[in-house]
């Protein structure tokens, strides 16, 4: 919105709790290459930030390595201090667009009413990122979790292959679930490893941290090294077909629907759904986004798998 001129003569006001200002993500995602057509529609737009890509992919378990073709794609990871630099960047020069750190108290989605805990403000339509209230399952819905922590570790010596990384690796225990590791190398001394899990429940924070410990030192054979960040994330795995909109409140990102249900892949499926909530409001048109059928039901064969263990 704010680099369209479509929008110049409304006013947007953007509420976030706290500032962005922490490196507290990481976000990997799929993508060709740009063509000036892809990147009119918003695709590719985020490709001054990106902090590394990978063209070489592996997938290992106990048995075998696999290289994986991804060919044209390419595997992108942009830093959550590198986006939100440039997204605020663009946004501090739109004037149209108000920026408030508050804490949202209530939201009438009837009447477009959102109070905070010092003003009330009222608008024609609300974006949010968050649920107004907890979504009920059906009997035959699944809601699994994918859980994460990760950190970001540096050695003193060349250790790691820049040009390749491991999309997942199972040779980790799997005794809370479905767990394979991340490891993401940015640099030959520096990578992000990230142990993540399929299952219904979170897990410790040492159970998390051994899981680390542990797959550092026995599958990658690296003793000497320094944490230099840390990362923790929960994402929703569901079949539950989210409400997108409630009054004058149209639900955005994982709120909305908008992450992959068998992967918990989210940014790219923002982007998309983002571009198409400017066209259906520049054309005046419905901002309901149907979902495809198809990769629902395909999604919930792999969740199905994940709750029945038939891995």
């Amino acid at each position: 919105m704010a680099n369209d001129v479509f929008f110049l003569d409304k006013r947007i006001l953007i509420i976030d709790k706290s500032p962005k200002n922490l490196n507290d993500r990481t976000w990997c995602f799929w993508e060709e290459p740009a063509s000036s057509i892809q990147k009119r529609s918003g695709l590719n737009y985020f490709d001054a930030i990106v902090h590394h890509q990978w063209d070489e992919l592996w997938l290992k378990h106990p048995v075998e390595n696999i290289k994986l073709d991804i060919a044209p794609f390419a595997y992108k990871l942009i830093r959550g201090i590198d986006f939100y630099a440039y997204c605020l960047s663009a946004i501090s020069s739109a004037n149209n667009v108000d920026f408030l750190y508050a804490n949202i108290t209530n939201v009438n989605a009837f009447d477009g009413v959102i109070q905070t805990d010092d003003e009330t403000y009222v608008a024609n339509q609300i974006f949010s990122s968050i649920l107004l209230e907890a979504p009920v399952l059906l009997p035959h819905q699944l809601y699994l979790l994918q859980h994460f922590k990760g950190w970001w570790i540096e050695t003193q010596t060349d250790f790691f292959n820049p040009a390749a990384a491991d999309l997942m690796n199972f040779r980790t225990s799997q005794k809370f679930g479905c767990a394979f590791v991340y490891v993401l190398p940015v640099s030959k001394r520096r990578a992000l490893v990230e142990y993540t899990l399929f299952s219904e429940s979170e897990l410790t924070t040492e159970e998390y941290d051994d899981g680390l410990k542990t797959f550092i030192a026995q599958e990658l054979q690296l003793f000497d090294y320094t944490i230099s960040e840390t990362e923790q994330g929960v994402i929703p795995m569901t079949d539950l077909l989210f409400q997108q909109q409630s009054g004058k409140v149209f639900f955005i990102g994982t709120a909305g629907g908008f992450t992959k249900a068998s992967t918990g892949y989210t940014f790219q499926f923002i982007q998309k759904s983002s571009e198409a909530i400017i066209q259906k409001l520049k054309n005046n048109l419905p901002l309901i986004i149907p979902p495809s059928k198809k990769f629902m039901w395909y999604d919930s064969i792999f969740l199905r798998v994940l709750h029945e263990r038939k891995l």
